[in-house]
């Protein structure tokens, strides 16, 4: 079947790609054809020359290259976006001609906070990842680990009467998070069904193939931080110090470099003695590549996705709610229990994905 894949724009986020990479990598193994909207993202040279002189005047970093294939972002994500990934020609709205134009059997919306009002602004983009813009679509229409963002309802009234309506018209829905499946009932009405990122779909394996050299082990403790803070550089420290590491802090969004990549990214968690992140996707590779890890409460962008997936797999010691207090009583994680649980996680979203798209 066709699948047309509606998520949160890609721009320069790793897990974000990654996420849209692993659910085109597994429906295409199913024999899909899967095709992602690229919207939101058109970047023409104008803008480019725009931020390149107010970075130069204010003296600030300018990270964002030259722009290709039309998209916004940075050239070694946009190359990994091209050479990995079936994609649109670059939209700044979702329309029901673009759509049609695909001749989907199926539209998917997901993964991500493709739900969450705070990461759809402006309001269109809400309605947009409820499919209001093709409201008699005659195909399916399946929500994949779908993700309200946190476990408190913020949709105004509004929002919740129209997106409420849309959601009764989907024929399977999925969400990341376990409270995800409560606000699915309580607020639209409707039955949902709780499973894993797309990313953790994938195994290892997989992962490790896009990349171009082999492990290269290195007594660096990996903090990967969305939200920096002096308690969490304070809290990283104290950690590295403890256990005798070198600490390197990675940034995300705006903090990338020329140089980073999706394979870069990988490698680095990979390689790492051990990783601290408030980012979920840095949590969800960590797990992958079985490096020790923490989880810092991302409490600004939404805990619950944290707790639910670490719950999943019995390891919600690795979860630190406050840096000022936390202490690690184990460095050694039971992979194998975790893998595991992970296993009979994995065939269960996998099922779901499956009877969904019958």
């Amino acid at each position: 079947m066709k699948i047309a894949i509606l998520t949160q724009p890609l721009r320069t986020n790793f897990g974000g790609i990654l996420q849209d990479y692993a659910l085109q990598m597994v429906l295409k193994r199913m024999g899909h054809e899967p095709i992602t909207v690229d919207y939101d993202c058109v970047y023409p040279w104008w803008r480019w020359m725009l931020g390149r002189f107010k970075s130069l005047v204010m003296r600030t970093s300018h990270h964002i290259q030259y722009p290709h294939y039309g998209r916004s972002g940075q050239e070694n994500l946009n190359r990994f976006i091209h050479e990995k990934m079936t994609i649109t020609k670059p939209v700044v709205t979702i329309t029901k001609e673009l759509l049609e134009s695909l001749h989907p059997d199926v539209i998917l919306v997901g993964s991500d906070q493709v739900w969450s009002p705070w990461c759809n602004v402006p309001i269109k983009y809400l309605g947009n990842m409820f499919l209001d813009f093709w409201s008699d679509f005659p195909g399916k229409r399946v929500a994949y680990a779908a993700s309200f963002g946190g476990s408190e309802w913020i949709y105004t009234p509004e929002q919740e009467r129209l997106c409420g309506a849309l959601a009764k018209k989907f024929d399977a829905i999925s969400v990341r998070e376990a409270s995800g499946v409560q606000l699915c009932k309580e607020h639209f009405g409707v039955e949902a069904t709780h499973v894993l990122d797309p990313t953790l779909l994938l195994t290892v394996k997989d992962y490790e193939s896009l990349l171009s050299r082999q492990q290269n082990a290195t007594n660096t403790l990996l903090a990967y931080v969305l939200d920096t803070s002096l308690e969490k550089v304070t809290f990283l420290e104290r950690m590295a110090k403890k256990y005798n590491l070198e600490l390197k802090i990675k940034g995300a969004n705006d903090d990338i470099s020329w140089d980073d990549s999706i394979e870069g990214w990988l490698s680095e968690i990979r390689d790492a003695a051990m990783v601290i992140t408030d980012s979920f996707h840095g949590s969800v590779f960590s797990i992958l590549f079985h490096r020790p890890f923490l989880s810092i409460v991302n409490k600004r962008r939404g805990a619950e996705r944290f707790i639910s997936l670490l719950s999943k797999l019995e390891l919600g010691d690795r979860l630190v709610d406050d840096v000022t207090t936390y202490e690690l009583t184990n460095f050694i994680i039971d992979w194998n229990e975790v893998d595991i649980c992970l296993v009979r996680e994995r065939e269960m979203s996998m099922e779901f994905l499956k009877d969904a798209l019958m």
